[in-house]
């Protein structure tokens, strides 16, 4: 389903009200995947690598 908004006000608190909390939620599950999953077997950059590169 798209989301057109009728201005920039409305597209903005739609994100917010809407996107970020989907957004936070699915990162909790890749964080939880992150930290039994072995390092060679994780094939994208951990949000730890991705802040303090090695």
């Amino acid at each position: 389903m798209a989301f057109e908004a009728k201005s920039t006000h409305a597209e903005a608190k739609y994100l917010c009200d809407k996107v970020l909390p989907a957004m936070n939620n699915v990162r909790g599950f890749a964080d939880a995947l992150e930290a039994v999953v072995a390092d060679d077997l994780w094939s994208l950059p951990s949000y730890q690598e991705m802040l303090f590169i090695r």
